[in-house]
C-alpha cells in the first residue's frame, strides 16, 4: 500500500463544516454543542487557520470515570479539539479503512458491531460440529492506555508520509503521557492502525512456513499437543497412523492459515476445528503481541468448545442459537417495566427503546419479547381488538395490571406511592370458574355433595393515578385536598392537558364485598389505596384502604 500524503485536502471550509456536522450528529441537544454551534463561523475560520499554519496545540485532558462492567477512564477535551482532529483526518479516513483488514470491523462505516455479529454467527452456523469445534478468545489488558508511543508513531509513519497531517497526529500522541486517551476522534483510528499489521500476519500464521527451523519447532509442538489432547475418534485414528501423519496434518493446517480469525478492538477471536492447533496459535499470538507490540494479555484466555458459547459484543454465540447477553436482557426488562409503570403504552415504549429492541432483535429473542409483552404479532393485535373494556368509552390500552397497583402493607414507594382516585366500580361475572360444593340428589333420593364449576365474580374499577396531594384550608376552616393526576401522553411521550384514566380487574372477595356493602356510587369519586395485608394464617388479601 502506498503511504498517504496530505495535499491540503483538509484545508477547505467545506471540509471543516462537514467534519463538524459529522461530529455533532445526534449531539445538538447538548448545551456546550449549542454554544459552539452559535459561533460556528468563527470557529471554522480558527480551525482552518490552525490546520494551515500548524498552530494547533491539544488542550489538557479532563479525566472522566465510567463504571460499566469495568472501570474506564475517558479523556474529555473541548469541542474545538474534536473539531480540529475530525477535520484534519476526514479526507483520509477511507484510505485508513482500506488499509485495515476487514477481519477487524470495529468503527468502520458499514461494518462495526453488526459485521462482527454476522462474521461469528455465520462462521459457527455454516460449520457445525467438529468443522468449527473450538474457539480461542484473547483480550488485551488496558489496550488504549498502555499503547507504546514509539511503536504507534512507527505505524503512523508507515501509513502517512511526512507532512502536516502526520505532525498533527504526533502532537495528539505526545499530548498524553502514556497510550491514547479514550474519548477523542483519533483514538478509534489509532487503535485500529496499531494492530493492523498484526491482523494480516496472524491470518498467515506469522509466515512460519517460510522458515524451516520455525516450521520444525512448531511441528514438534503440535505433535506433542495432539498426543496430549486427543479425545475424538478422528484424533485417535490420526494417532494410530504415527507422528509423520500428524506432521503432515500440521503442514496442511499451516497452509490454510486462520480463515476464521477476527478482532474487535482489543478482543481477538480464533475459530478452528483442531484444539491442538489453537493451542499453538495461542502461543504464537501472545508471543508477537507482547514482543512486537508491548501488549499485556489478560490471563483469562483459553481454548474451549464452541458449544459452550462464545460471548462478545453483547451476544452469546452458540451452534444452535445466538442469545442476547444477560446484562442487556436485564437492562431492557428494567427499562420496559419502568416505562410501563409511568403509563407509556406499548408503541411509545417501543419507540423510546428502539435501539435496545433492535440490538436484541438480531439474536433469537422472540421469547424475551413475549415475556416482556412487547412482541408485535398479528395474533396479539387481534386479541387486543377482542378485549371489551368494562366501562364504555375506554380502550384496551388503558388496562392496568392489578399487581402493579397493589401497595404492600408498610411499603415505601419512590415516585408514585400507588394512591388512586377511584371513579367507578362494577361487579361483573368473572371469566374464570371456581369449584364449589353443591348438594345433589342421587337416584335413591339421598343428598350427596359434588364439586361443580360455577362462574365467579370480579370487580372492575376505573381510576386515575394521583401523583401529588395538596392540602389547603377552606373558608369554613375545613381542610380540602386537591390532586395532581397523571396526564395522557402524546405519540412522542410528552404529557398533554388531559387526565389519564385506567381500569383494572380484581377477584378479591373482600374488595367485592366492600364495593357491594361498604360504600355506594354516591361516595365516589374518592382517593384510596389498594393495600395488601397478611392474615393470621399467613394468607394475604387485598382491600381498599
Amino acid at each position: 500500500m502506498r503511504r498517504i500524503r496530505d495535499h491540503g485536502e483538509n484545508e477547505t471550509e467545506s471540509n471543516i463544516r462537514k467534519a463538524f456536522c459529522l461530529f455533532s450528529e445526534e449531539k445538538h441537544s447538548r448545551k456546550n454543542v449549542q454554544r459552539y454551534e452559535a459561533e460556528l463561523d468563527t470557529h471554522v475560520s480558527e480551525v482552518l487557520r490552525d490546520i494551515q499554519d500548524e498552530t494547533f496545540r491539544p488542550s489538557g485532558y479532563k479525566a472522566k470515570t465510567i463504571h460499566d462492567k469495568k472501570v474506564r477512564v475517558l479523556g474529555k477535551v473541548p469541542i474545538y479539539d474534536h473539531h480540529v482532529e475530525a477535520a484534519a483526518i476526514l479526507p483520509y479516513e477511507k484510505s485508513i479503512y482500506d488499509y485495515i483488514s476487514w477481519r477487524a470491523p470495529a468503527v468502520r462505516p458499514g461494518l462495526g458491531t453488526h459485521a462482527m455479529f454476522r462474521f461469528l454467527r455465520n462462521a459457527i452456523y455454516r460449520h457445525p460440529g467438529l468443522a468449527m469445534g473450538y474457539c480461542l478468545a484473547e483480550d488485551i489488558h488496558h489496550y488504549f492506555p498502555l499503547m507504546d508511543h514509539s511503536i504507534l508513531k512507527e505505524k503512523v509513519s508507515n501509513m502517512f508520509k511526512e507532512g502536516k497531517l502526520r505532525r498533527l497526529i504526533f502532537k495528539v500522541i505526545d499530548s498524553y503521557p502514556q497510550g491514547i486517551p479514550l474519548g477523542i476522534k483519533l483514538a478509534q483510528l489509532l487503535g485500529m492502525i496499531y494492530l493492523a499489521d498484526f491482523d494480516r500476519e496472524a491470518v498467515r500464521l506469522f509466515r512460519i512456513a517460510d522458515d524451516p527451523e520455525k516450521m520444525a519447532y512448531w511441528r514438534s509442538r503440535y505433535i506433542t499437543a495432539k498426543i496430549l489432547t486427543a479425545c475424538t475418534p478422528d484424533d485417535r485414528n490420526l494417532l494410530d497412523q504415527g507422528s509423520q501423519a500428524i506432521g503432515r496434518r500440521f503442514d496442511e493446517l499451516v497452509g490454510r492459515g486462520l480463515p476464521h480469525y477476527y478482532r474487535f478492538v482489543d478482543n481477538i477471536i480464533n475459530l478452528h476445528e483442531d484444539k491442538a492447533f489453537l493451542l499453538m496459535v495461542r502461543d504464537l499470538e501472545i508471543m508477537h503481541l507482547t514482543r512486537d507490540y508491548h501488549c499485556l494479555m489478560n490471563t483469562d484466555y483459553n481454548v474451549r468448545p464452541v458449544w459452550m458459547g462464545e460471548r462478545l459484543i453483547g451476544y452469546g454465540f452458540f451452534p444452535c442459537k445466538t442469545a442476547v447477553s444477560k446484562t442487556n436482557k436485564k437492562n431492557l426488562a428494567r427499562k420496559v417495566r419502568k416505562l410501563q409503570r409511568l403509563g407509556f403504552n406499548e408503541e411509545q415504549i417501543r419507540v423510546r427503546l428502539s435501539s435496545m429492541f433492535a440490538y436484541a432483535k438480531h439474536a433469537n429473542s422472540i421469547n424475551l419479547f413475549y415475556k416482556l409483552g412487547m412482541e408485535k404479532t398479528l395474533g396479539k393485535i387481534i386479541k387486543k381488538r377482542r378485549v371489551k373494556p368494562p366501562f364504555p368509552g375506554m380502550q384496551p390500552e388503558q388496562k392496568y395490571v392489578f399487581s402493579e397497583l397493589v401497595k404492600q402493607e408498610g411499603e415505601r414507594c419512590v415516585g408514585w406511592d400507588k394512591k388512586i382516585y377511584l371513579l367507578e366500580c362494577k361487579v361483573t361475572d368473572s371469566k374464570y370458574k371456581e369449584d364449589v360444593l353443591v348438594n345433589v340428589s342421587d337416584s335413591q333420593g339421598e343428598q350427596q355433595q359434588v364439586v361443580k364449576k360455577v362462574t365467579g365474580k370480579a370487580l372492575a374499577f376505573r381510576f386515575k393515578k394521583i401523583l401529588q396531594t395538596f392540602v389547603t384550608t377552606g373558608t369554613n376552616g375545613e381542610e380540602v385536598e386537591t390532586y395532581t393526576f397523571e396526564k395522557v401522553k402524546d405519540k412522542e411521550g410528552h404529557p398533554t392537558e388531559v387526565d389519564a384514566e385506567y381500569y383494572s380487574w380484581s377477584g378479591s372477595k373482600i374488595m367485592i364485598d366492600q364495593a357491594i356493602n361498604d360504600f355506594t356510587i354516591e361516595d365516589l369519586p374518592s382517593p384510596t389505596y389498594v393495600t395488601q395485608f397478611e392474615g393470621k394464617q399467613g394468607k394475604s388479601y387485598t382491600k381498599f384502604t
